[in-house]
């Protein structure tokens, strides 16, 4: 395609056959430019739109989207932390147990080969000829003891992730704040931002006290996660932090589901008829710049999202932080979309119904993205706010 020199019809001829392979593709390439020795790939939008949609919001056994197959000779044993409780308290020790919690649920999503200590154990006896990569994560607050298996060096390879601490903004020095403490802190935090930026009734129930404590914790763990693993995180202090933190996530959560929500009460009143079969939706009619990019940017890169986050753990670095920022741009595209488009019709018009189901469908897929993002950092998603 680059050989110019050797004659135009070369390089047309080479454009020509690339494209009726590509366009077999599992993302079919629609055309192609070259420019100053750079090949420019365009994708056929409509065709990746609906093969994403529709593999995303599989209900079967055959679903395996983001679910990567590892090498299975590399198997991999988590040694975690044997930490007191006092130690917990402390919220450099937290962000510990955080980290690794999350990265436990990477792994296992992931279809990692995780072994137990007992099948660590088989291998110091000799028995397996594979390599284990034995993982710690310890804090930069200090080196306690780590109560890890011994394994022969000629079986191991082993990669310590080294987790930054928690400081105070006004000392800049280590907090001094306890966990409990600052998730109690947190929690008014999104109490107050509830009231007043998104108009939530503050309500004198168990219910709303419980949501208000699940939010609270959501926020911790954004606040402690959203910056690199190594990195020192400053507390958040009166509310002030980033304007996509966890608050932000979980009111495009609540949106997500109330939108949804709406659209089967249409349906049982009679407003719409029932969503038709995934398999008959035209997603060539999402044309929309904004539901390209939810569709491409987010759901599409959801599983390189998980292998970035693992891809150079045996240098002993992992990238956490990229699911909190994933999940933070995703809901601010998500919440301009939201405003800038009419999913919903005031009133039942024919010809505007294949709209509303191909963009319910893809609210769908949004959320199931979401959802499973903010899975693996063990926060649920709020269906009301």
């Amino acid at each position: 395609m680059f050989k110019k020199d050797e004659g135009e019809d070369v390089s047309i001829n080479a454009q020509e056959r690339f494209l009726q392979t590509a366009a077999g593709w599992t993302f079919p390439v629609e055309r192609i430019k070259i420019d100053n020795e750079r090949c420019f790939l365009y994708l056929q939008r409509q065709a990746v739109m609906t093969m994403l949609i529709q593999q995303v919001l599989k209900n079967d056994h055959t679903n395996t989207f983001a679910k990567l197959e590892k090498d299975p000779r590399q198997r991999v044993f988590f040694s975690r932390l044997n930490q007191a409780g006092e130690e917990i308290e402390e919220l450099s020790f937290y962000r510990v147990k955080l980290l690794e919690d999350i990265l436990g649920r990477v792994f296992e999503y992931s279809k990692w080969t995780m072994l137990t200590e007992e099948e660590v154990m088989e291998v110091t006896q000799g028995k397996g000829e594979n390599v284990v990569l034995q993982v710690q994560v310890i804090s930069a607050a200090s080196k306690p003891s780590i109560n890890s298996v011994i394994i022969p060096s000629s079986k191991l390879s082993s990669a310590t992730i080294r987790c930054g601490i928690v400081i105070d903004p006004i000392t800049g020095k280590i907090t001094k704040l306890k966990t409990k403490e600052y998730l109690s802190c947190r929690s008014n935090d999104m109490c107050l931002m509830a009231m007043h930026k998104y108009g939530v009734r503050v309500k004198d129930d168990t219910r709303f006290s419980t949501l208000m404590s699940r939010l609270g914790t959501a926020a911790v763990t954004v606040d402690l996660m959203e910056v690199r693993f190594s990195s020192p995180v400053q507390i958040i202090r009166s509310g002030k932090g980033s304007t996509k933190g966890a608050a932000f996530i979980l009111y495009n959560s609540a949106r997500l589901e109330s939108l949804l929500r709406r659209f089967d009460e249409k349906v049982d009143n009679g407003d719409y008829e029932g969503l038709p079969p995934i398999d008959s939706i035209d997603f060539t009619l999402l044309d929309e710049e904004e539901e390209w990019q939810l569709v491409f940017c987010y759901i599409f890169a959801f599983p390189n999202l998980i292998e970035t986050c693992l891809e150079q753990l045996q240098k002993g670095i992992c990238g956490v932080h990229t699911i909190v920022r994933f999940l933070g741009d995703f809901t601010a595209l998500f919440s301009v979309y939201y405003r800038r488009i009419r999913i919903l019709t005031q009133e039942t018009r024919q010809h505007l119904m294949p709209y509303v189901y191909a963009r319910i469908y893809l609210v769908k897929a949004v959320r199931e993205i979401l959802n499973k993002a903010l899975a693996l950092l063990d926060i649920e998603p709020v269906h009301f706010m």
